[in-house]
């Protein structure tokens, strides 16, 4: 009904009771406690001199208002809407003897009323009345409906009107829908059996009863929509510490579903398109680990197909949000229609994942499209309503971009990766007698640095070991890493002495005019008759570090860097290595860290002294680079590394 509409008819058996929609309502409470208060005597019957009628009067008015007052304490305190139904099924003390109580919900997603709890309702009726949707011809429908409360007080009456009732069974003779109604909407029904017969003023009890339960209702679902809105928020904001805590773009996405479920739904999938092409990266998660491995088998056997209509190629094409508030059997059939599978499979799917709800909105960016976000709500049983899809929509926004960037950036780490490894030596060659490592750390992990090392045989039983590092990063370093690494090869090669080639090298620089600089060091090492001989030129590079079992020392001198002068001044240090002996080439990437974790020659001197002694020279690169990251993670470090290790057998 509507305000302003004719009073509404209450039917009680073979009795027609007349009230308006106003009184049906939160009138129920200030009525009932008006008459209450009208009725209050101050003194006791015998003391006052009351008649018999008068004494039941005030009996009843001092049962009824404990009654009231003992509902809307439960009720003022309650929190959730489970302490609403607990009230109704265990405090509500009837006036008279109600064997049966039911409370429904109205669900203004699927709009219909749903049985939150009941007791004394044979199981038959509470699983047909389950779910009854507000358009349906049944009592209680027609209260929330119309809201005004439907009384029957025989069973054959009940069936008379409402044929939906016929061979339901009943616990009780007769029974109230009483509707609870806040702020003139209908938010559910409260259902009374009764084998007596309900009076005017028991019925209004009950009725007041209703309009402090629904008033209680609205209360609660504010406070559960305000903490919500608050757990909303923090997962927003949780999604910047797993943007920046995530190690590349795939980790970002898992992070992410991982963190959606429960929150979003029961299950989160997301959809990534590279840009370069090729089918999406898929990551998904489930609250039920048997479930999240079901899907993951159906990913794996029916792949994504980006001219599907409905769901996440759809969005993907369209851009726009896909939200399916219920999985009614029009959604189910469409499904199964536009399914590439047969449809016993596709119907057995929908049945084991149980869905109810679902939302799948676009992963936009400012320049494309660059995949979609699924929620499925399932296991849970809940509906998704506007606020959801306002909710799936801004964690989509602002994963978009932070997922696209983390893609860019980990397919230029790729591209630096591999243009780097081009600048070195594919493999180290085999030197009898002598274990060779070699590392190389980019600086950022995402970009190419101007560091390099080289390890080539020159002939007669020698060796050339080179390092080197052109200033600065990126396209015009690396470029001039390759000239540098080549220049030296070939000047070796043609003959030239170590001071000749840091000459070839000096002028490769300056005639590169990328106006950049680049030192380095040249040594070779020399088999003789068992013993090895090393000498060792730099040219404005840290020296060379050889740790035997007694001392540590460094070969030779700085030299001047290479780019800078027309000549270069070099010298050159020798030095005989015995077995068990250690040499250490590097970069300067290991003593020029950010404040203040960066360290002194001296102190990488007194380390390569402390890690002379592991069982082989790859193990100590490996602790060479444990020692760096724990002064400072690649990600903070502001140069790369290179390094270069050598150990007689």
């Amino acid at each position: 009904m509507v305000d302003g509409a004719p009073p509404a008819r209450r039917h009680h058996g073979d009795v027609t009771l007349t009230v308006s929609n106003a009184e049906a309502n939160s009138g129920h409470v200030r009525r009932v406690r008006r008459d209450l208060a009208d009725a209050t005597v101050t003194e006791r019957p015998e003391a006052s001199g009351l008649s018999a009628s008068q004494e039941a009067w005030a009996a009843w008015v001092e049962d009824r208002l404990g009654r009231l007052q003992r509902v809307s304490l439960e009720l003022t305190a309650a929190v959730s809407i489970d302490d609403v139904v607990a009230t109704v099924l265990d405090v509500l003390d009837a006036p008279v003897a109600a064997p049966s109580r039911s409370l429904w919900l109205r669900d203004d997603v699927t709009d219909t009323l749903v049985l939150l709890a009941h007791r004394g309702m044979p199981d038959e009726a509470a699983a047909k009345f389950g779910r009854i949707p507000l358009s349906a011809d049944v009592p209680g429908a027609v209260a929330a409906r119309e809201r005004r409360t439907i009384v029957s007080g025989a069973h054959a009456d009940a069936v008379a009107e409402y044929a939906t009732l016929q061979n339901v069974p009943r616990s009780t003779s007769g029974f109230a829908a009483i509707p609870l109604v806040a702020d003139q909407r209908s938010v559910g029904v409260l259902g009374i059996g009764v084998d007596d017969v309900l009076d005017e003023r028991d019925l209004a009890f009950f009725e007041a009863v209703a309009a402090q339960v629904a008033q209680t209702i609205t209360r609660v679902r504010l406070t559960e929509r305000e903490r919500r809105r608050r757990t909303e928020l923090e997962f927003l904001a949780t999604l910047t510490d797993t943007a920046l805590r995530a190690s590349d773009h795939l980790d970002l996405m898992r992070e992410v579903c991982a963190a959606a479920v429960p929150t979003l739904g029961d299950w989160c999938s997301l959809y990534f398109l590279p840009e370069s092409g090729g089918p999406p990266l898929v990551t998904s998660a489930h609250v039920d680990p048997a479930k999240a491995a079901y899907v993951k088998t159906l990913q794996e056997r029916h792949p994504y197909d980006p001219d599907g209509t409905s769901g996440v190629p759809a969005v993907v094409r369209s851009g726009s949000t896909e939200f399916v508030p219920k999985l009614t059997s029009t959604v189910i059939d469409d499904a199964i229609a536009s399914a590439k599978i047969s449809v016993n499979e596709a119907t057995a799917i929908i049945d084991h994942l149980g869905i109810t709800s679902a939302i799948t909105v676009p992963l936009r960016t400012k320049r494309r499209i660059v995949g979609a976000m699924q929620v499925i709500s399932a296991e849970s049983g809940r509906h998704y309503d506007e606020d959801d899809v306002a909710l799936a929509e801004a964690v989509a926004g602002r994963l978009a971009e932070a997922l696209d960037s983390a893609w860019i950036a980990d397919h230029q780490r790729t591209i630096a990766v591999t243009l780097q490894q081009a600048l070195l030596p594919p493999a180290l060659p085999t030197i009898p007698g002598v274990e060779v490592a070699a590392r190389y750390w980019p600086a950022g992990m995402d970009r190419v640095g101007g560091d390099f090392y080289d390890v080539f045989q020159l002939g007669g039983g020698r060796w050339a070991l080179v390092i080197g590092d052109v200033c600065g990063t990126g396209p015009n370093a690396a470029a001039l890493t390759s000239v540098a690494r080549h220049t030296i090869r070939a000047a070796a090669r043609h003959g030239a002495d170590a001071p000749a080639v840091m000459s070839w090298l000096n002028e490769a620089v300056l005639l590169s005019s990328r106006d950049l600089f680049c030192t380095a060091c040249y040594a070779t090492l020399t088999s003789d008759e068992g013993r090895w001989h090393l000498s060792s030129t730099a040219a404005g590079h840290p020296l060379p570090i050889v740790a035997s079992r007694e001392v540590t020392k460094t070969i030779g001198q700085a030299g001047t860097l290479l780019g800078v002068v027309d000549e270069v001044a070099v010298s050159t240090g020798e030095a005989t290595l015995a077995p068990g002996d250690v040499v250490v080439f590097y970069t300067d990437g290991i003593t020029d860290l950010p404040p203040p974790h960066g360290v002194l020659p001296d102190a990488v001197r007194d380390l390569v002294f402390e890690l002379r002694d592991r069982t082989s020279a790859d193990d100590i690169a490996e602790a060479i680079r444990r020692s760096l990251v724990e002064r400072v993670p690649d990600r903070s470090r502001r140069d790369d590394v290179a390094l270069l290790v050598i150990r007689i057998l």
